[in-house]
């Protein structure tokens, strides 16, 4: 799923700037269209991880961006943090990695295509692409006249939505994944996730006043909200088996879990800087970035132990530069080809 950024886009609202996975030690680089990350407080010191990192031949491969060698590529690493390998090689900024369902292709934007690529800052133009899993075999899936930002692969694996947000107003999109029969799938509405059935897709959209989160069949029909708040709720990720939906609350900076109908809404995280959940594949974690170590990182975190309130619980921080790393996407080990 894709998810999701970068993550990682300037927005301002009533209330302060978005969050978006952009890290903001590389401001200049910020898509257009996706909200910014929260600010990053400064340095704090903090209890180890107490947790048991996934084990990494079940959990399979977590890719995200990175500004750690110069310019923001798109890299992977297995569900424990090793083995971090960097997948695009260019002088351009990738961002928005989202797996394919079988593990064998990656989907991104990059701003190559904008003028100014790489310093195009807040007015960047970005478009899709698609890689294999190797890194081989990179093509731009489709040519539109717009930004398209926020990829999310269908569970069919035939066709990928993407949005055309900016200041919180867009519409989503969907594709085929061989670049044919573009259509406008939502109208007013971004950040989307497809249900692991593919029957559904959940959505932000600003149509109500404020931003909160709507499912919508596949085909774009019955569109009905399914958070009720005052808050600004965005980046949703549905759990694999269907039942959940994560999401991020802008006020607390910190991951939500709800059930799929919008009831018992529960707070995962303390509320902090972390942002863009992406479930692993069994369901038992949600990865999510953080600036809580004074950049942004990936972390995972176990649902059912957070949940309870086990003393002495903390998240896994699975990545460590100076510079940040967002946007995680998760795909099992088995789907790998």
């Amino acid at each position: 799923m894709m998810k999701k950024h970068l993550f990682v886009l300037a927005i301002a609202i009533s209330m302060c700037v978005a969050c978006q996975p952009v890290e903001p030690t590389v401001s200049a680089v910020i898509p257009t269209g996706t909200v910014l990350p929260t600010d990053t407080p400064a340095p704090s010191s903090t209890q180890p991880p107490s947790q048991t990192p996934p084990s990494s031949n079940k959990e399979g491969l977590i890719a995200f961006y990175s500004h750690r060698d110069g310019n923001i590529e798109i890299y992977t690493m297995i569900a424990d943090g090793s083995d971090q390998r960097r997948l695009t090689f260019n002088e351009y900024d990738d961002y928005s990695p989202a797996w394919s369902p079988d593990g064998s292709q990656i989907a991104f934007i990059s701003d190559r295509d904008d003028p100014n690529p790489g310093n195009c800052s807040h007015t960047c133009f970005y478009q899709l692409y698609v890689i294999n899993a190797d890194g081989s075999g990179e093509r731009k899936l489709i040519e539109t006249e717009f930004s398209t930002l926020h990829p999310d692969w269908h569970p069919d694996g035939a066709k990928i939505s993407f949005d055309s947000e900016s200041n919180l107003q867009g519409n989503i999109y969907v594709v085929n994944t061989d670049g044919s029969n573009l259509q406008l799938l939502i109208e007013d509405g971004f950040w989307a996730d497809w249900s692991p059935d593919g029957s559904q897709i959940v959505f932000a959209s600003k149509r109500d006043g404020n931003v909160e989160l709507y499912l919508a069949d596949a085909d774009g029909s019955n569109q009905r909200r399914l958070t009720q708040n005052r808050r600004l709720d965005y980046f949703p990720d549905w759990s694999p088996d269907g039942r959940r939906i994560a999401f991020t609350v802008m006020e607390d900076k910190a991951i939500y879990v709800m059930d799929a109908d919008g009831s018992n809404e529960q707070r995962l995280t303390p509320p902090g800087n972390a942002e863009n959940p992406a479930w692993s594949p069994d369901g038992a974690w949600i990865a999510y970035q953080s600036s809580n170590d004074g950049d942004f990182e990936i972390y995972v975190i176990n649902v059912d132990e957070a949940l309870q309130g086990k003393p002495g619980f903390n998240p896994t921080q699975l990545s460590d530069n100076s510079v940040g790393d967002l946007w995680p996407s998760w795909i099992p080990a088995d789907n790998q080809e």
